[in-house]
């Protein structure tokens, strides 16, 4: 074999090797796509404000994809941080969990009514 049709074999292989393609695994879920935009009007990714049932607002940001959720009262306030092992999971962390059902959140926690918040249009 020459080394002109060693050459071209090898772009052969190259060429075929880019083809491949990982599989889709389906559709991104709420929590991916609100990692990524912004409900808020300084444009922080994956900040959402949501008006919650106990007649406060509750600041969402969405990290590490959706994965990790922090909740803060109000912008100055330390976040609570709740993680998820995967999308579509209820988000835990050590006094609350909480659970997403399209653009609600249900906070739970030991000794307390659960808190329903709505996600607020974009400012």
């Amino acid at each position: 074999m020459t080394n002109y049709q060693l050459g071209l074999g090898f772009c052969v292989v190259l060429a075929l090797a880019g083809c491949s393609e990982e599989p889709q695994k389906g559709p991104p879920t709420e929590q991916e796509i609100h990692a990524g935009d912004s409900g808020v009007s300084n444009g922080t990714p994956g900040r959402h404000l949501y008006a919650c049932n106990d007649d406060r607002s509750l600041i969402v940001d969405f990290k590490d994809q959706g994965l990790t959720v922090e909740f803060r009262r109000d912008g100055r306030a330390a976040p609570t941080v709740l993680t998820a092992p995967l999308q579509g999971l209820q988000y835990v962390g050590d006094a609350e969990s909480a659970t997403f059902a399209g653009n609600q959140i249900k906070i739970e926690a030991p000794g307390k009514g659960p808190v329903v918040c709505t996600k607020e249009n974009a400012l």
